[in-house]
């Protein structure tokens, strides 16, 4: 056809360009591109090629300390990120200081398999920040306020320190989400607020729990309640509460605590027998329940 017969004539006058043009050069520039093309070969191969595949993720596979890191990376939310994104400064000069860095790597790991080096510090707020640069204020579905910008941006906290479970582990619940517990390290009612509806925009303090005698009747409410909708972000969850000393154990509870037991006789559920053996000589039979539970 016409065009290929254009085409094949126009690459034949290119080769006899090329050609014509090798020829008119002398024997010692002729050396210098042979030379220099092969010293780009050596390079790319010995180099280029080793600094690519190292600064692969699937490169950490070969160390075996990196496991259990790679297997919950691989499953969370950055796997298509490498690992430079996250660990290397985003600059141009640490990028490639960390490039150089892990082709020295791939030559180590070939005469060493069982090298375990210590490649990645914790990422940085300006790692995080060249991706997440909105700082949102709310989580995607829409049930937790988020106000990243006062993390971050007035109160200087570092991403991680929130974020722990965000790539290489998972939380408790096998998610990579943060966990309550982290949160309550701030958010205590001291250091921070911690009434449920200053984060969590569906979920406020239930009518049922603004009952006076609440704190007595909710034992009683366990079938009755979805208790774990609310408090199952942290393993024994009842204990956490009933390890504190009740607000109703004050410096004269010895002296009306037999008056209350009279009303309403709780005392197993955090007391053994043997706790009120050491005063009584044995177990008080006043108001006594045997079904009730020690909690734990």
């Amino acid at each position: 056809m016409p065009e290929e017969k254009d085409t094949s004539q126009k690459r034949s006058w290119l080769d006899r360009l090329g050609r014509a043009r090798w020829r008119s050069m002398t024997p010692a520039r002729r050396r210098f591109i042979v030379r220099a093309g092969i010293v780009v070969a050596v390079i790319v191969v010995l180099a280029v090629v080793p600094a690519y595949i190292a600064t692969r993720p699937g490169f950490m596979r070969r160390y075996s300390h990196f496991a259990p890191q790679y297997q919950s990376w691989s499953t969370s939310v950055h796997a298509q990120v490498s690992c430079q994104q996250c660990h290397v400064a985003p600059n141009f000069f640490a990028q490639a200081a960390y490039a150089a860095r892990m082709t020295g790597e791939f030559y180590l790991s070939t005469v060493n398999a069982s090298r375990q080096p210590a490649l990645f510090p914790v990422p940085t707020n300006a790692a995080c920040q060249s991706c997440h640069a909105d700082l949102r204020t709310v989580s995607p579905s829409g049930d937790l306020n988020i106000p990243h910008r006062a993390h971050v941006g007035v109160l200087k906290l570092d991403c991680v320190k929130c974020h722990a479970y965000l790539v290489h582990k998972t939380n408790p619940k096998g998610t990579h989400t943060p966990s309550m517990a982290t949160c309550l390290t701030c958010h205590d009612g001291k250091k921070a607020k911690n009434a449920c509806s200053d984060c969590h925009t569906n979920k406020g303090e239930p009518v049922s729990h603004r009952a006076p005698d609440w704190v007595i009747v909710h034992p009683q409410m366990q079938d009755k309640v979805d208790c774990k909708s609310c408090h199952a972000w942290t393993p024994n969850w009842c204990a956490t509460c009933h390890a504190k000393r009740p607000k109703s154990h004050t410096a004269d509870w010895r002296t009306k605590h037999g008056q209350q037991a009279a009303v309403r006789r709780n005392c197993e559920a955090c007391h053994d027998a043997v706790f009120c053996t050491r005063c009584h000589g044995e177990v008080p039979q006043l108001n006594f329940n045997p079904s009730l539970g020690l909690v734990k």
